[in-house]
């Protein structure tokens, strides 16, 4: 008789304020999930999936329970077979991410070649909580929503260029394919909100600054790609979108890569709360 196993996630806690890697990718891959049941138990379970703009990485997320026996054994197992699937895709590269602390199968890949690649930070900000004042306004006719943008065709070509190169700047650990410029827009503009101040224009009518905010649900909102030639206009920018966002929605979420002396400086200029930080490893294939 075959035992009755439980459900694959019964056994990995759940941390307070957010989520396992793993929990995230079964839901959206689950045909992709692995059980490991040596002793009639749920002992690890793993994932994996591709992302089409990255298709030459295998991602993947891995639980084993700290209660089951011979843990290094069965870390061997499993990489075994997260390496099997990544040669039989072709991948050049196996990357997992998770929040810091790492649980103990994460820590075990350091030892197996897997290295550290990106750091990030995930955070709240309750709109309630900030007393921005009176701000200064661009010159008249300097300032544009992201609606107001998409009707001028040779400055919202700029930001889509310009956009697409920020977000390759981010990943070079896992460089993303080249794609058409439409298809970008696509990727780049779905739940964009429309009529927030999106970007400021210089003296010369060309774009000094531009700052992505989407819709998440009716409460909150999400800073994307943000982007200035200069200092100022981005954080007048900013700081107008802030203005705007108080009286449209409570929260405001977002993710700064540690890298990034402007992510850190808008993070440390706010009271973000929900602070998680996300460690990203990586080993070519």
């Amino acid at each position: 008789m075959r035992p009755i196993l439980p459900n694959k996630t019964e056994f990995i806690p759940r941390p307070p304020a957010n989520e396992h890697e793993i929990f995230m990718a079964m839901r959206t891959y689950p045909d992709n999930v692995k059980v490991y049941h040596p002793h009639g138990r749920i002992d690890a379970t793993s994932v994996f999936w591709h992302n089409k703009l990255h298709p030459n990485a295998l991602n993947f997320a891995v639980y084993v329970d700290p209660k089951a026996t011979e843990q290094n054994i069965l870390f061997k197992r499993v990489l075994d077979d997260i390496e099997k699937l990544a040669w039989k895709f072709s991948d050049d590269r196996m990357i997992t991410r998770d929040y810091a602390p790492q649980h103990p199968f994460n820590k075990w890949l350091s030892s197996r070649r897997f290295r550290l690649v990106n750091t990030e930070l995930t955070a709240e900000l309750p709109l309630a909580t900030l007393s921005l004042g009176k701000i200064s306004q661009p010159a008249d006719g300097t300032l544009l929503s992201a609606g107001e943008l998409s009707k001028q065709p040779d400055l919202y070509k700029s930001v889509l260029a310009t956009s697409k190169t920020e977000y390759d700047r981010q990943q070079t650990f896992n460089p993303a394919i080249s794609i058409p410029q439409a298809n970008w827009e696509v990727l780049i503009s779905h739940n964009q909100l429309q009529t927030v101040p999106f970007a400021v224009l210089d003296d010369n009518k060309q774009i000094s600054a531009f700052s992505y905010l989407y819709k998440v649900d009716q409460q909150m909102a999400e800073l994307g790609i943000r982007y200035g030639t200069h200092a100022q206009s981005l954080n007048t920018l900013l700081n107008l979108q802030l203005k705007w966002l108080q009286a449209h929605y409570k929260t405001l979420n977002g993710t700064f890569q540690e890298h990034s002396k402007l992510d850190m400086k808008i993070f440390q200029s706010l009271p973000f709360v929900d602070v998680n930080k996300y460690e990203t490893y990586m080993r070519l294939s």
